[in-house]
């Protein structure tokens, strides 16, 4: 019997909407830039930086609509899976966080992750075969007209200031919607600094307008990280948002 697929909604869940009441209260709001004249188009895709923990939180919270996030499959799994993945890999491995720290971090937020992370409804994200799913249920949510943010670095080796590279997998959701749709989805690169609590809004741009190109899915991440990293640059430039 084929599984049956989760509902989705257009708008974040009440135990999350719940959260960020309480979560604005403690997080100062950052300042925002958007480089877009135009009205922004729905559906879309967002591509961000990680900035270690603070920028999945910060977006989540102070980004101006609902947009769907891509996150690692372990953190929809069970207690156990999440908190080993929490211990190990993100403190530890990603942050360069000491045992007794990650420890204490893994052991609270595994307990609220799993309500947190379905209040947001995560799509999670697999690095095998299974990553069928998480293009498909992607495409559920942009067929109604919902973005999806996703945080394409590679974090192999934690989080740099300087993006390094870019994983394919935006590519791979751009690719797959046009193929259905004849749409090249808008994709609007996002910076945030932490250290400047700022973040930034780039100009949208497309991927298959270089896909058609002759340009590779490795070209074409390697643009867009470009991108990013040159909105990095603006943020520590103070360049400070339009009143």
């Amino acid at each position: 019997m084929a599984k049956k697929q989760r509902k989705i909604h257009t708008s974040y869940r009440p135990f999350f909407r719940f959260v960020r009441k309480i979560a604005k209260a403690f997080k100062k709001k950052p300042k925002a830039l958007d480089l877009n004249k135009s009205t922004v188009e729905e559906p879309a895709i967002y591509i961000s930086n990680h900035s270690g923990a603070s920028g999945p939180l910060t977006l989540s919270l102070y980004i101006h609509k609902f947009i769907v996030p891509w996150g690692t499959y372990e953190m929809v799994g069970n207690y156990l899976e999440r908190w080993k993945y929490l211990y190990y890999v993100f403190y530890q491995q990603k942050l360069g966080y000491k045992k007794a720290k990650s420890w204490i971090l893994a052991t609270l937020f595994g307990i609220i992750s799993k309500m947190l992370y379905r209040g947001m409804q995560l799509i999670p994200t697999y690095r095998d075969i299974r990553f069928k799913t998480t293009i498909s249920q992607s495409l559920r949510f942009l067929r109604k007209k919902s973005s999806v943010l996703i945080f394409p670095e590679d974090s192999t080796t934690g989080y740099h200031e300087q993006l390094l590279r870019y994983n394919l997998g935006f590519i791979f959701l751009s690719e797959t919607y046009y193929k259905e749709t004849g749409i090249d989805l808008p994709v609007y690169p996002v910076r945030y600094s932490k250290q400047k609590n700022m973040y930034i809004i780039g100009e949208k741009d497309y991927v298959n307008k270089y896909l058609l190109q002759g340009k590779s899915r490795e070209e074409v991440a390697e643009i867009f990280k470009d991108t990013t990293n040159v909105l990095g640059e603006m943020i520590l430039n103070n360049k400070e948002p339009a009143q």
